[in-house]
Order: structure tokens, then sequence, then C-alpha cells
């Protein structure tokens, strides 16, 4: 199969070569869209397009404006369009160096019929500077992309060419996205559907996101029930200018949650005319269909710079029976059981057989698909093997998203400006059907329990695994609908001070996040009444209750009417907020050094934050089977101070260094961090950066684990102080209480301190020729103090320690201790001292490790016949990753304990693409280290997803482009083991398979 498509690609490339021999225009020729702006903006933006170094004359060009360019150009001639009735000349001192000097200086050059001398070239050198642009990871406006610590930048068209149609998609690439995440295909737990970023493994909520280098307010349900995160999800992809990663704690910059890294989303900021981009997509094998529409404009004029986005975006679900490796549980690669649809169990746990006949009666159910099934041990029972296949492996979403900029030139040195981005999403999943089993009320939950049913005379328990798709009325009813309305504002004035290289923002930014979730939910009570009917007391020999339920009541199916009686939708209603006052002060060159001038930066922001989970009543109570939720309302104040510098030691050498202090007020606690962090770039040689960083990082203890309410579940556990007490002699694996339950309570606490870690960073960027680049850097980060709930198991141990003596019962650990188990007392008759409940509480308590090694290539060959060649690899490689969780455990190697931690020891991309006239085709690659097997006794072999585009510009304003994403169309990876639906890891790899998407661009008006 892949041979067939190498050589259908080889042809198509063949093809499109001879056409594109015959359209060549003249070498060196660009694609530009630079509106009319300021000049020296606009030699930015020409520098990063036609990707050639720009020096310019800083004393005078600053009150030039370019009137822009557009369309496809020679390098040389776009500038000469840029730089009409400016005033201004270029001059070409290299290959890959221009010099934009006053036009009396370029003429008298030109007239000599020779190129400047090279003492004129050095001396203009010297005193001509290239326009400094900010990059995420510093405050300090620089002249290279390159730092003390490394950056990657993914640029707009690297993303279409490459074949990301999402946020998740462009995360998923980089190679330092190292951890295992919900994501879209999530149906189930406290986030479904969203999606985080875990920058070397640490967890969402240790990576911040911005975008355009501001915060935003968090996604408002915590990540797993724990901590807080920041959603991607509703990032427009279209409207993206270019992405910056930065890998390692950057605190000391940014203050909290930058401990493993930032990843920057900047959207474009500049339009000329209007432009439209459709996309349409669809997978092979059906399902999953998409629609993209995106608008965007702008204009620039003396007064009012301003752009607008809007991008419309449709994504159909993906449902299990739509894929054959998913649609039934006979797909397992291990021996399974079809679902007990209708099932009677005995007091004995095993299935009370209902004979092949009445299965026989409901075979019509769930599409023809139940039967007379059979378990091993256990018994016959009516059950299907297609429940499974109906959720959705992927969830459809549908969303519109606004952005729009805008800037008042109040003066030639001050602007006012505000930036908005809206959006809306409605997304909704399929978890499988509902179920419920008889149960009774356990401590804030649904236990269940049998009964004594006069109908039969003995002791049952019934159960609906599942309640079929005619029940339900077909799929509509049972779907979980999350609606999410967000919007950030930042608004301020930004300017420079006349004369003086000091520029300034001050910013008042808001950002909220509006969720509501609906889930279908089984009211418990009421299912139980509608299949058992009243209780009619307590059996005496049995001690269970007793209820006279004829059989013949669980073998027939409920109409839609009395299954809409027992469900309702559980709707929770939760919202996050931001606000941040801030003032940066910056100043490049704001003391002449010997070897150059020093620059600096300082920053004072305040700021609030708010995050409230108001959760459906009935969820909180155990009236709901199967469905238990948790509730948070709390805020918090913070203030933040930092200053930043960069100073030249000796030629070719810079000390970058920023110190930092936050301070959080929260509750009745007040928590605050001093954090700093050290960067060094040596330059031996002009073709050679050695660089290296030190930080030092925290993060404010989450939200969600301050202010969470108290939540109960059905726990159970060994019971340390009965065993001893009771049964000393008799090992813990055989005591009679190693195996009790009881209800497993938490809530937040607001005695939590900062998470605090250590960063260090060190390699080299080298290009020992034009066109090539490589890097490689060393990373380490060791996170300490991290949050996390104590464990049941710790819990009883202590507290039996501290009941017989092991501990000073008087001591503060073992009055904590005592009070978070609950037992009956001593003198009750059934259960004397037996644990009813254990509370549970987060804590700084654990310890966590990682060190690996990045590599970058890039490699770029330009020809007068063959085009231009492009070629990119990155590659990240896990040395080291170690958990330890409590003090006094051992640490835990997450690379080598393959059951617990399933995460890859590598991660690789790889991007060939060749230009030449109109067309630009490209072919990605990307490359998963193997993951281990479910069984946790060996690592699988690597994964590999291949996407190729090809890229036709018919015009100047005319764009067509042709995706295949998963070329291969490379099914999800799974072994032998692999148990749990869908049979692969789900969070690593999607099941879409070979996707086939056309991209239109065109472009309305604007400059020629």
């Amino acid at each position: 199969m892949q041979a067939r498509v190498l050589r259908l690609l080889a042809a198509a490339l063949v093809l499109f070569a001879g056409t594109a021999i015959r359209a060549q225009p003249a070498a060196d020729a660009r694609e530009f869209s630079i509106p009319a702006q300021p000049l020296a903006s606009a030699l930015i933006e020409y520098s990063r397009q036609a990707g050639v170094q720009v020096l310019t004359s800083g004393a005078h060009i600053g009150d030039a404006r370019s009137p822009g360019v557009n369309g496809r150009l020679a390098v040389a001639q776009a500038l000469d369009r840029l730089l009409e009735g400016t005033g201004f000349a270029p001059e070409f001192t290299a290959a890959g160096t221009v010099v934009v000097t006053p036009r009396a200086a370029a003429a008298a050059s030109a007239q000599s019929g020779r190129p400047p001398p090279a003492s004129m070239t050095a001396a203009a050198a010297s005193a001509l500077q290239l326009h400094a642009v900010t990059v995420t990871g510093s405050r300090i406006p620089r002249t290279q992309i390159e730092g003390p610590a490394p950056v990657v930048v993914i640029t707009a068209e690297e993303i279409r060419n490459n074949g990301f149609g999402s946020a998740y998609e462009i995360v998923t690439s980089l190679t330092q996205n190292l951890g295992s995440v919900d994501n879209n295909s999530n149906t189930n737990g406290f986030s479904p559907g969203a999606i985080g970023v875990d920058l070397r493994g640490l967890g969402p909520n240790h990576t911040l996101v911005l975008i355009n280098g501001r915060r935003i307010a968090d996604y408002p349900q915590s990540y797993l029930g724990n901590s807080n995160f920041t959603d991607i999800s509703g990032i427009p992809v279209s409207l993206i200018d270019r992405v910056e990663i930065l890998s390692g704690s950057a605190s000391a910059v940014y203050g909290s949650d930058a401990i493993s890294g930032v990843i920057n989303f900047i959207l474009k900021q500049k339009a000329d005319g209007m432009a439209l981009n459709l996309r349409l997509g669809g997978t092979q094998h059906g399902g999953a269909e998409s629609h993209r529409l995106q608008i965007s404009g702008g204009w620039a004029g003396e007064r009012v710079d301003a752009v607008l986005g809007i991008e419309f975006y449709h994504q159909a679900p993906l449902w299990g029976f739509q894929r054959d490796y998913a649609d039934s549980r006979l797909d397992s690669p291990a021996p399974n059981y079809a679902s007990p649809v209708f099932a009677r169990i005995d007091e004995h746990g095993n299935y009370i057989d209902p004979g092949a006949a009445t299965c026989a009666a409901l075979s019509s159910l769930d599409h023809g698909s139940v039967f007379h099934a059979y378990r091993r041990n256990a018994g016959y029972y009516c059950g299907s093997n297609e429940d499974v296949g109906y959720g959705t492996l992927q969830n459809g979403r549908r969303m519109a998203n606004l952005f729009a900029s805008a800037s008042w030139h109040l003066r030639p040195d001050l602007d006012f400006f505000v930036d908005l981005l809206a959006g809306t999403s409605h997304q909704e999943s399929y978890n499988t059907p509902l179920q419920w089993q008889n149960s009774e009320p356990f401590n804030g939950d649904s236990k269940p329990v049998p009964f004594y049913n006069l109908a039969t005379g003995q002791i049952e328990q019934w159960q609906r695994r599942y309640f079929t798709i005619e029940e339900n009325g077909g799929f509509e009813a049972g779907k979980i609908r999350n609606i999410g309305n967000s919007h950030s504002l930042n608004t301020g004035l930004k300017g420079t001070i006349a004369d003086t290289g000091w520029s300034f923002e001050t910013l008042f930014g808001h950002a909220q996040n509006r969720l509501e979730s609906k889930w279908p939910a089984l009211v418990a009570a009421e299912a139980q009444a509608l299949y058992l009917g009243p209780a009619l007391g307590i059996d005496a020999a049995s001690g269970y209750r007793i209820y006279d339920a004829p059989v013949s009541r669980l073998y027939t199916p409920l109409t839609v009417a009395q299954f809409r009686s027992i469900t309702r939708d559980s709707i929770d209603r939760d919202f996050s907020r931001a606000e941040n006052f801030s003032a940066t002060l910056t100043n490049p060159a704001v003391l002449q050094l010997p070897a150059g001038p020093a620059g600096f930066a300082a920053v004072a922001e305040y700021g609030n934050q708010y995050y409230g989970l108001k959760p459906d009543p009935l969820s909180l109570d155990g009236s709901y089977y199967g469905l238990h939720n948790t509730g948070a309302v709390g805020s918090r104040d913070h203030a933040g101070l930092g200053a930043e510098f960069k100073l030249p030691l000796l030629r070719g050498l810079d000390l970058g260094t920023a110190a930092r202090y936050d301070r959080y007020d929260y509750a009745s606690t007040s928590s605050g961090r001093f954090t700093w962090s050290l960067g060094l770039e040596y330059r031996p040689a002009e073709q050679l950066l050695l660089r290296g960083s030190l930080n030092t990082g925290f993060r404010a203890p989450d939200l969600s684990y301050v202010f969470a309410g108290t939540s109960g579940s059905s726990s159970s556990g060994i019971d340390y102080y009965l065993c001893r007490k009771l049964e000393p002699a008799v090992p813990l694996g055989a005591c009679s209480y190693n195996d009790i339950a009881f209800n497993g309570r938490s809530h937040g606490s607001t005695n939590l301190r900062n998470e605090t870690s250590t960063s260090l960073t060190w390699g080299f960027v080298y290009s020992p020729w034009r066109g090539l680049d490589l890097s490689a850097d060393y990373y380490r980060i060791r996170l300490k103090g991290e949050v996390l709930y104590e464990s049941s198991d710790m819990i009883l141990r202590e507290e039996a320690q501290c009941r017989l003596g092991g501990l000073d019962p008087d001591s503060a650990l073992c009055r904590q201790a005592i009070a978070q188990v609950v037992r009956n007392p001593a003198d009750d008759r059934t259960s004397p001292e037996q644990v009813t409940s254990v509370l549970v509480l987060p804590i700084n308590a654990a310890a966590d490790r990682t060190s690996g090694i990045d590599v970058k290539a890039h490699y770029r060959v330009e020809t007068d016949r063959a085009g231009r060649f492009d070629f990119d690899f990155a590659y990240t490689y896990v040395a080291t990753h170690t958990l330890q969780q409590f003090p006094g455990d051992a640490a835990v190697d997450e690379l080598r304990d393959l059951y617990n931690f399933v995460i890859p020891r590598d991660k690789a991309s790889y991007s060939a693409s060749w230009t030449r006239g109109k067309f630009t085709t490209t072919l990605y690659g990307y490359r998963l280290g193997g993951l281990p097997d479910w069984a946790g006794s060996r690592r699988l072999g690597p994964t590999l997803v291949y996407n190729a585009s090809l890229n036709y510009r018919a015009s100047a304003a005319t764009t067509l482009t042709l995706l295949v994403d998963n070329l291969f169309d490379s099914p999800p990876r799974r072994s032998g083991g692999w148990v749990n639906y869908p049979y692969y890891p789900s969070r690593w790899y999607g099941p879409l398979g070979r996707q086939i998407l056309l991209e239109v661009d065109h472009r309305f008006g604007g400059a020629d």
C-alpha cells in the first residue's frame, strides 16, 4: 500500500515539476504581503518574508512610511517597491544582507559603478543596526531570534504546508510536548474535549500559554478533577501568524506557571485589503468531515491601523462504528466478553441464566446485536458486543472566532491600541449509552447492593450495563454537550519617549471563559423505583431490603417515555476570569558599554483571578447513578514586579539576567516568591553561538486545589489499625480487614505552598554556511513541592501508627491523621471501630525531575533552475524522568515503569519542501517513540505518520493547496494486551486515518 502511494506521489511530483519548469518566474522570487505602514516595521516584516538581514539607519528612518508591497516578486524588486517615496534606497553588501541608506548616498555609489568600499561598508555597519524584535522569553527587543535559551518558531506557512488544521495538531508536532493529555478524543472525565499543552511531560498546569504575549483565562473546569490548565482548542488556527515555544522555566520574566516552558500563539497583526480562506476536508473511511472559513481584512492609514479576522469551523464527530477496529468488543486484541445489556446476578456474583428464548425476544435491540451471551466462570445473560461502537472516537465541534486589533496613532510616538479575541464553541460527544444497577445510597454515593426478591424468593442484583439506542430514542438525547464562550480584551497605550530610546506600554487585560456542560444523567432513585417498586422492609436472614420485582420487568425494554422519566440533563455552569494591569518599560540601548549597548526592561503587574465550578446539586450527593461532581469557588489577587538586563560583557559575549517578585493573596493566606534567571551567549565566530541558561521558577497553588469543595466516592483499602490491633500475628495480605469499603472524601486546602523549580539549559547554534543552521541543547528541570492529593492508604497507615503508639498521638501530624479517618463508635455492636470514611487533602509532596536533549536542523538550498529546497529536522531524547510522590518514597523511573507511565522515550519531526515557480510541495513526517504495551512489559515499535501538501499560486491573489494528512493511512498502534476501549492509547494516537483536504486562499484589493 505504501509503495503504491509513493509511486503515485512521485508521478504527481514529476508532472507538477514539468509544469513548474514551464511556469517558473525569475530566480529568487518570493510571495510578499506587506501592507502600507511605518517603514521601520515594514522592513522588519520584509526581513522575515525575504529571509534577508536588513540594516537600517535608526537616526532618520523613524518618520518614513512605506507604501507596502504585495505579490510574487524578486527579493530586490520587492525591496525597491517597499522603499518607493521614502527617500531611502537599498544596497546589498552580501548575498543575505542589505543596507538601507538615504537615497543620496546610494546614488553616489551607483554613479561610480562600484560597490561601496570596505571601509565605508564597515563604518556603515558600525553605525547602523538591525531593527530589534521582541522574542518569547524576554521583554527586551533583540536583533536575533536565537538567545541564551532555545526558542522554536512555527510560521503560518509551515502550519499550512505541514497539514496542521488545529492548535492541537501544532503542539502535537512539537518534540518538546512530551505529556499524555486529554484531547478531542476524550468523552469522559472532568474536561472532555478540552486540550492542554504539556511541555516536558510535567503536566499541562506547568506550561504557560500566551496569546500575543498575554495571558488568557484558565479553562473553567479542572484537569482530571485536580489542577487548572489552559485550553487551546478554541485558538483559531487560520488566524495564527506564528507560534513561539520556549522550553524551560521563565518565571523571572512571566511569573507563575512557566515551569516547563512557554507557548505563545501570535495572531496576524497586519492585513492589506481582504482575504478569504476556505478549507474543506474529509476522511477516506468516512466520518469527521470538516469545514473552515476564514475572512480577514485590514487597512493602514495615517491615523489608524486595523485588522479584523473571523473564523467559522465545523468538525463532524467520528463514531466508533465508523472504524472497523473500534466498532465492537470483538475488536479487543485480548479476549473480551459481551456487555451485559440485561443481567440478573445472584448473591455470589454469578449471572442467573435468562434462557435463550428471553434473549431472542430482545435480539432486535441495538440494531439487532443483542444475543444469549456467556462469560466464562460467570454464566449466561443477554448481551451485546456493539455498545462501545456507539461512542465518539473524536468529538464533533462547531466554533466561531473573532480577532480584531486596532491602533490609533495619537502622536508619532504614541499609540492607543485595542485587541479583542472572542469565540464560541459547541462540542458534542457521546460516551456510550447510560447504565444502571440496583443500588443503595452509601455516604453520598451509590453502591450496588443485593436485595431479597419476593417474586423469586432469592437474593438478586439487577443490571442494565447500558440502555439500548432504541430505548434512548436515538443518539441525540445521549450526547454530552459543552457550550463555551470566551473572550480576551487588551487595551492600553504604547509608544516611545522622544530621543531617549525608551519604549513603554501600559495595559489592561480582561479575559473570561464561560462553560455550560450538559451531561445526560440517570436518577438512581427513580430507576430503582421503576424497576423494583417500593421497598417492603428488611429481610431478617440476609439484612438486605425486600422488593417484589417480577423478572419480566427487567427483560422488558423501556419505552422512550419511560427512559425519559428516569433521566435528565445534569447541567454545570462554570466560569473563570482573569484581569491584569501592567506597565512595561524597555530600552535596548539604555547604556553604552565598551562591548556594545546594554538592554533593560522593567514590568509591574497587578491582577485578579476567579474560578468557579458550579455543578448541578444532584451531581454532588450521589443522586445520579455513576455521576459524581465537585464544586470550587474562589479568587485571588496577584502583584508582581520584575526587571531584566542584557549586558555585553565582551565582544561576542552577552549576559542576560532577570529577577522578579510575585505575591498572591487568597482567602486568609498570602504567598510570595522571588525568582531569577541567568543566561549567557558567546559568539566566538560569526557562525557559532554557544549558550546556556539557569532559571528558577514557581507555580502558585491552583485555585482548583485551594477552593475545591467536598467530593465523595466509593473507595477501599487496608484498615491497618484493626489488622494490627485484632490480628497482629496475621500477615496484612491475609488480614480480615485488608479490603474494606469506605467513602473517600476530599476537598481543597488553603495551606498549600508554591511549587518551585530550577531549570538548566546549555547548547550551541552553528551555521557553517549560508542556508544551514544546526542546534543542540541539553535541558534539566527539577520540580519540588508539586501539589497532589494524599493517598488514603498513607492516611490509614499514619492513623494506625498514631493510635497504636508508633507516633506521638498528641503531635500535629497525629491529630490531623486521626481527624481524617472517621470510624464507627467502639460501642457499635454491628461494626465497632470500622472505617466509614477517609478524607484526603492536597499537599505539597511530589518531586518531579526530567532531563534530555533537543536537536534541530534547517537546510535551505536555492538554485537557478531546480528551485528552492528546505529541509527541517527536530528531535528530542528524554534521558531521565523520575517522580517521587511522597517524602520517604523511592523515586519512580517513569521511563522504566511501563505500566503506570505511558510516555515515549523520544520524539522527532522532519519535513522536506520544494518550491519552484508557482508550486510548493511539502512532505512532513512525525515519529513517536515506542509506547509501552498494556501489560507494561515492553515498549512497542515507533509510530510514523506523514502528511503531504501541494501548494499552487494561481495568481498574485489566489493560492490553492491540496493536503493529505496521514498519507499512508496508518492506524493507531495497538498491542496484544490493550483491553481498554478503544484498544489503543487515545491520548497519543488519532483515529481519523487518511484525510484529504482542499484549501483556497484569495485576496481582494490591497496594494499591488
